[in-house]
């Protein structure tokens, strides 16, 4: 981007703005949809029932599952010879989520604007943004892989879901795969795709220094507690409404789920991971109003909070005096 045209403060693109306000409308048609099906006063009844201290702790989990995501996105940028201030670095990470909803999560690329004004290339800060949604599929499938022990029909999906994620990470570790990109882009002709495919390659280049075993296993470990924080809120969601169900089998539903809306490229998987948590919570035996009204408090409680957090740090962003202009 040209250093000196776009602020450091927080600016959607009409695209970005009409992806956000598109998302919006299908999440309150979805929400509706299931509110209208379960019944107003069972949506109110279930929402009074986790109380204020309810709500507190289960947004306090969601909080806790973006802390820790942070800590391993600081870890990595660190790797990468990074190092910011951390309050500050931390409402860029926030700032993000405020276009968590758009495809693939894609819209969290923002943080490379802010961190770029600080010296760090987009080639390590994109890297960064791979190895954490390449991770969290790992994680979120691991977790999906107990539905072995509670859904039979589902062990295909898991199984299949986990070996292509095998597959590709032992190819995105060779140092093959950077080598051919770039024999690719000396081929090809026109300009524009020989760059993009020279970018495609540093950018690997990047995510194989944060994918050694070392690095990999820290993202993992701390990945696989920002999420089982998210999946203990959802079983206390589950046991203080009356519907408790066996903790192996509370993660595997809130990972299937969560893995069906990634597998779905819905934007933020809105409507297919409310679809899935229902119907595995029929399944499982819960009663069926409440069974539509858990998906909504939860997504409220993880990817709306997320939302919410990520405008009000994009706003705090904007404000700044001492924000530097690129």
């Amino acid at each position: 981007m040209p250093p000196n045209l776009v602020p450091a403060g927080f600016r959607l693109t009409p695209k970005q703005k009409r992806s956000l306000s598109l998302s919006l409308l299908f999440s309150a048609i979805i929400y509706l949809g299931f509110a209208l099906a379960a019944g107003k006063q069972s949506l109110l009844n279930a929402a009074s029932a986790l109380g204020g201290t309810g709500w507190l702790f289960i947004l306090g989990c969601s909080f806790g599952s973006y802390l820790l995501r942070f800590l391993r996105w600081q870890y990595y940028l660190r790797c990468l010879g990074h190092y910011l201030p951390g309050l500050l670095h931390f409402t860029y990470y926030l700032a993000g989520f405020a276009l968590t909803t758009t495809p693939a999560k894609a819209g969290e690329t923002i943080r490379s604007v802010y961190l770029k004004n600080h010296g760090v290339p987009f080639k390590h800060s994109l890297a960064s943004f791979f190895c954490e949604r390449f991770q969290d599929l790992i994680i979120v499938t691991l977790l999906a892989s107990l539905a072995l022990l509670s859904f039979d029909e589902y062990r295909y999906f898991v199984f299949i879901s986990a070996l292509t994620l095998l597959i590709l990470l032992s190819a995105l570790r060779s140092q093959k795969l950077p080598q051919f990109l770039r024999y690719l882009g000396s081929i090809l002709q026109i300009s524009r795709i020989r760059r993009m495919v020279e970018h495609l390659a540093e950018l690997l280049e990047s995510a194989q220094a944060l994918l050694q075993p070392r690095r990999l296993y820290s993202g993992l470990l701390l990945g696989l507690l920002a999420w089982s924080v998210q999946g203990l809120a959802f079983y206390f969601i589950l046991a203080t409404l009356g519907s408790p169900l066996p903790l192996t089998m509370t993660l595997s539903i809130y990972a299937i789920s969560l893995l069906a809306g990634a597998l779905s490229f819905i934007p933020g998987g809105i409507g297919a991971t409310e679809t899935i948590m229902y119907l595995l919570l029929a399944q499982a035996g819960v009663d069926h109003s409440l069974a539509l009204v858990i998906p909504i408090i939860s997504r409220v409680s993880t990817l709306w909070f997320a939302v919410v957090l990520g405008l009000l740090a994009s706003v705090n962003l904007s404000l700044r005096k001492d924000a530097p202009v690129r």
